[in-house]
This record gives C-alpha cells, sequence and structure tokens, in this order.
C-alpha cells in the first residue's frame, strides 16, 4: 500500500488510477492525516453489504441442499452428534 498526498494525486490522477485498476491501493493523506483510500474496484465486493449478504444466503442454502440429500441417503440425522462425532475422533474422508 502506498501513501499519497493529495496535491499528488491531483497532479497524477490518471497515473494513480492506472494503478489501482491494476492492484495498487493508496492511503491519501492531507496535511500528514490519512484522510481517504484509494483502492482497485474489486476490492470493494469484500466490503459490499448486498454482496457478503448473497453470498452467506447462498452458503445456507448450499447447507439446506446438502442437508436434504445426507437425510434422503442415509435417513435422519442429530447434526449435534455428527459434529460431536467428527470433533472427537476427527474428520473422516
Amino acid at each position: 500500500m502506498k501513501t499519497i498526498t493529495a496535491l499528488e494525486v491531483r497532479a497524477k490522477f490518471g497515473q494513480v488510477l492506472d494503478e489501482a485498476a491494476a492492484g495498487e491501493r493508496f492511503i491519501v493523506e492531507r496535511a500528514g492525516m490519512p484522510v481517504a483510500a484509494i483502492v482497485p474496484l474489486s476490492d470493494l465486493d469484500d466490503r459490499d453489504v448486498d454482496r457478503i449478504r448473497e453470498r452467506r444466503l447462498a452458503a445456507v442454502d448450499e447447507l439446506r441442499r446438502i442437508g436434504r440429500r445426507y437425510r434422503a441417503l442415509h435417513g435422519p440425522v442429530d447434526a449435534a452428534a455428527v459434529i460431536r462425532e467428527d470433533r472427537d475422533h476427527g474428520h473422516r474422508t
């Protein structure tokens, strides 16, 4: 991560954008104090609340699908017992 002054950003804006697009991250300082960040657009995906929620809901849906498939093959299951068994005796593949 690079630190750059607001004045440098104004003078080299195109270059800063090119570097950010290539993956560089910048902390922008004004009067010696950090005031902003310039980051690649892909970094925002990790911070987008809606996308985080979508990924979590998709993970829950996948767990439900796996559970339904497991129950169809093996019948009812006590999830807590399975977790305890795995914890106590190690994961078996």
